[in-house]
Parts: structure tokens; C-alpha cells; sequence
């Protein structure tokens, strides 16, 4: 054996790797992957891994190679058929001159057409316009823009290099939106002097790392040689798929509140601030209306408010409490405010939806859905995050039954002691803000909750105490996950999903 060869097949090689270095020898130490594979080598995919091991053992150099690919447009393809404007300008007027009017009804070209023809017809030397009349010159050849566009058509999309014209030609076809161009991105791999070399290594040489059908067939195996079995390397390790955690978190919380007897809404994400704001009793001039406070819409910047006499209702209340016992908020309420658009600032719109098409006792509702507001992303806060809003409607429903589903929320989910100090929102009365305790954070603050107020329910046409909540869930579930950083639970990192238990089954 050549001690080139003897020295140079410890690396080990396989056959696929061989047959692709033998290819690249055959076409002269260097080819592209696309046309390694067009010779019937390997599919693209084996040998764009095969490229990578052979690259690794230092075998081959890889280069990436930035071309385009052109291809015709709707009006190349039509005037690759029928022949350019200027070619059939110029065989009307071979004979006898004729003016634009006629040349126009001869050929069936609209004005544009026809200026286009007759501009790049003088461009090229075919035809000159004289005393009203287009007279023929010099009969013209076939020249590179019906050549490149009769080889486009009759081969397909092609790159620069192989319509072999100019590069003018090539701006000037694009320029008249006759072909259309995209990136193309092409391996080359070419032969190192190790990789020459072991492109000589007879087949007999080289290791089998597996029993393949074909080695069956061809009764190959008979005299291959197998590479040793090491029964001292460590297996892969397997990852079984399973869920995000997160998203197991909010299908547990999903479970504990049908469990409790609620059943789930959703409403859009892009709402009017009539339901976004103005039925939850939130004045047109309040600060989470303004720019900073919640996302507008910019186009459409408006939606319809349906509903006449509801935003009538709604109407009287903010501008003098109607028949709430409520003097409202006193200014003159806007038709024009009430239906700008903006993302969704809070879950209660859906509450709101639900109570103006559901007004009877005995409701038990709730939306985990996203939310939207301008803020800094920090450990802690986010522009979007995930909102759990629930409402429990009843007649004798009070603010005692509102913590205590709170609680029991809490304690199936394992959140450990909730703590409550009174709150406010312009909503609700009376209103309290729920606190949870995180390991390193502290206490922190995961729910508003509180008794929906006159000035929310009468326009709704719901005579009955209605309890209400709102919860960041992603807070929730930092504690329940034991995560610091609200950013963690939209995570990517194999590593911290890998390391998550499974939940229980049970």
C-alpha cells in the first residue's frame, strides 16, 4: 500500500465520504453541491452533512458562494414568445415607413407599449423617426436581450453565468421588469492535498460502521471491513418531548378554575376603548387612556360601537351617574374617544363583553389570555404578558366570597399565604390588591381584585353583585416555577427545559 495512504486512512472513513471525495478528484478537486448533486452523488441533504464531516477532518475546504438566480417576469415570458416590442416595431416598418397612429393599430399596442417599443427600437439603432413617420435603418441581428430571454425561457431560471451576456444586458432587462432575480446561496467544496490524497484509498480499505441492505444485496459485507464495536462509549442521551413548563402551569390553572365551577371566555385582542375603558367607568382623560398608558392602533384607528343604546347608558354615567346614585365624572363624554382601537390593556373587556350579552345572576367566568401595556423589560415586567381576569356573579355575592376564591386558587396551586391590603381601581368598590411571597423576591404583588361598582353593572343591565380579579399570571407562575425573571418563562434554552421535572400524572 502507499504509505501516503497508510498514514491518511486512520481517519477512518466512510464510503459515502469516499464517494465524495472520488467525485470531487473526478471533477478536478472542486464542485459545488448543487452540481455534485445533479450528477447523481448524494441527495443535498447526506451531502451537506457529508461536506461538514469531511470539512472537520480537515478533507475538503468550504467556500459559500453568493450568487442570483434569474427567471422571467409575466412580460419577459410574453415577449420571449411573441419577440420584443422594438423587433416587431422594427418588421412593421421594414418595408414602408408608417406613423405612431398606424403602427399602434397594426401591432395592438396601447400608447405605453408602443413608446416603450419605439424608444428602445432608436435606442438601438433600428428605426429613426422622421417627418411624423417611423423609417427602418440598419436590419438588426438577434441581440443579447432576446437572447438571454429565448434561454431563460427555454431552460428555466438561470444564474448570471450561464446566459453568458453582458452585465448591461442584465440591468437592462431588470430595469424594464422583464426578468426578476433572487439570492442564491451555493457551497463550493474543493480538495485539500490530505483529501487528494485519500480520494485514491481503494473501497476495500475503508471501514462499514453499520449493515446496510445494500451490503446484503451485493454480498459486499462478505469482504468488508467493520469498524470495532466499543461497548465502553456512552450512549446519547434521549430528551422525550414534553411540554413547556409555562404553558403546563396555565393548563393547571386552566383545570383548578373549571374545577371551582367556571367556564372560560375569550374576546379580541384588538378592542375599542369604549369596552377597553369606557364601560369599566374609566374617565376619557384617565392617565392609563393616554399614549404612554396603552398601545393605539394606528390603522384602522377606529371601530364601531354597535350598540346605541348601551353607549347612551354608558354615556349618561360618565357624565352625570344616570340613575346609578353616582354623580359621574362630569365632562362631556366622547363618541369619537370611546371607539379609538388599541391592544388590549386588560382581560376585563371580555368580562364586560360577556355581562352585556349574558345580564343574569349565576356567573362564573374567566379569560387567561394576553394583555398589552408600554413598560420596561425588566425581571419583573413586560409589554405583553398573559392576564387571568375572572368574575363570580350572584345575588348575595360579596367581597367575603372574592377572597376566598382567591385563596382557594391559590392553594391549589401551591402559591403558600396570600396577603391582602385595601386597593383602588376605578372600577371596583370596595377593592383590595393580593400580595404572594417568592423566595428571593419578596412580596409581590399578583392580583386586583374587588366588588364591580353601580357605574359599571346598571348600563349593563345586570341588577346583581358581581366579584371580579385580575391576575399577572407570569407572577404566579415565577413563584410556582421558581423562576426570578418573568423573561426565564418564555425561554428557549434546552438546558433549563431539559432540567424541568415532569409534572405529576396524578
Amino acid at each position: 500500500m502507499d504509505g501516503r495512504l497508510r498514514g491518511e486512512t486512520n481517519l477512518r472513513l466512510s464510503r459515502t465520504e469516499l464517494k465524495t471525495l472520488k467525485s470531487l478528484r473526478e471533477a478536478g478537486g472542486r464542485s459545488t453541491a448543487a452540481q455534485l448533486v445533479g450528477r447523481g452523488v448524494l441527495d443535498r441533504s447526506s451531502l451537506m452533512s457529508t461536506f461538514e464531516r469531511l470539512s472537520s477532518k480537515g478533507l475538503i475546504e468550504l467556500k459559500r458562494i453568493e450568487d442570483e438566480l434569474l427567471e422571467l417576469t409575466p412580460e419577459g415570458l410574453s415577449y420571449a414568445e411573441r419577440g420584443l416590442p422594438e423587433r416587431r416595431l422594427y418588421e412593421a416598418v421594414r418595408l414602408n415607413p408608417a406613423t405612431p397612429a398606424e403602427l399602434s393599430v397594426k401591432l395592438g399596442l396601447d400608447g405605453r407599449t408602443l413608446s416603450i417599443a419605439l424608444g428602445w427600437a432608436k435606442r438601438k439603432g433600428w428605426v429613426k423617426v422622421e417627418g411624423g413617420l417611423v423609417r427602418a435603418l440598419r436590419p438588426p441581428e438577434l441581440d443579447e436581450d432576446e437572447i438571454a430571454l429565448k434561454e431563460l425561457a427555454k431552460r428555466g431560471p438561470l444564474r448570471p453565468s450561464d446566459l453568458k451576456v453582458s452585465a448591461e444586458c442584465i440591468k437592462r432587462l431588470k430595469e424594464r421588469s422583464l426578468v426578476s432575480s433572487r439570492p442564491l446561496v451555493e457551497i463550493e467544496a474543493s480538495l485539500t492535498s490530505s483529501g487528494l490524497v485519500l480520494s485514491e484509498t481503494p473501497e476495500a480499505l475503508i471501514e462499514v460502521s453499520s449493515l446496510t441492505p445494500d451490503l446484503l444485496k451485493t454480498g459486499a459485507w462478505a469482504t468488508a471491513k467493520f469498524k470495532p464495536y466499543d461497548v465502553a462509549a456512552e450512549p446519547y442521551t434521549v430528551h422525550p418531548g414534553k411540554g413547556h413548563p409555562y404553558l403546563l402551569f396555565l393548563d393547571e390553572v386552566r383545570e383548578v378554575l373549571v374545577s371551582m365551577g367556571f367556564v372560560e371566555q375569550d374576546g379580541p385582542l384588538v378592542e375599542t376603548e369604549f369596552w377597553n375603558f369606557d364601560v369599566l367607568f374609566q374617565a376619557q382623560d384617565h392617565p392609563a387612556r393616554e399614549i404612554h398608558g396603552s398601545f393605539r392602533v394606528k390603522t384602522p384607528s377606529q371601530g364601531r360601537l354597535e350598540d346605541e343604546e348601551l353607549v347612551e347608558r354608558v354615556k349618561r354615567v360618565h357624565e352625570d351617574g344616570w340613575i346609578t346614585g353616582s354623580r359621574g365624572w362630569g365632562y362631556r363624554w366622547s363618541s369619537e374617544v370611546a371607539k379609538r382601537l388599541v391592544l388590549r390593556t386588560q382581560t376585563t373587556a371580555v368580562s364586560m363583553r360577556y355581562l352585556a350579552s349574558n345580564p343574569r345572576p349565576g356567573v362564573r367566568v374567566f379569560c387567561l389570555s394576553r394583555v398589552f401595556r408600554p413598560d420596561v423589560l425588566d425581571a419583573k415586567h413586560s409589554m405583553e404578558f398573559t392576564q387571568l381576569e375572572g368574575i363570580y356573579g350572584d345575588h348575595g355575592v360579596t367581597l367575603r366570597h372574592l377572597l376566598g376564591i382567591i385563596e382557594e386558587l391559590a392553594s391549589n396551586l401551591k402559591l403558600g399565604d396570600v396577603r391582602f391590603k385595601p386597593g383602588y381601581f376605578p372600577f371596583t368598590e370596595p377593592s383590595v390588591e393580593g400580595f404572594i411571597k417568592h423566595p428571593k423576591l419578596g412580596w409581590i404583588e399578583f392580583v386586583g381584585a374587588g366588588m364591580f361598582r353601580p357605574e359599571v353593572l346598571r348600563p349593563l343591565g345586570v341588577d346583581f353583585p358581581v366579584a371580579a380579579w385580575g391576575i399577572g399570571i407570569e407572577r404566579l407562575a415565577m413563584v410556582a416555577l421558581g423562576v426570578d425573571d418573568i423573561r426565564d418563562l418564555y425561554t428557549r434554552r434546552l438546558d433549563w427545559l431539559r432540567a424541568r421535572p415532569l409534572p405529576p400524572l396524578w
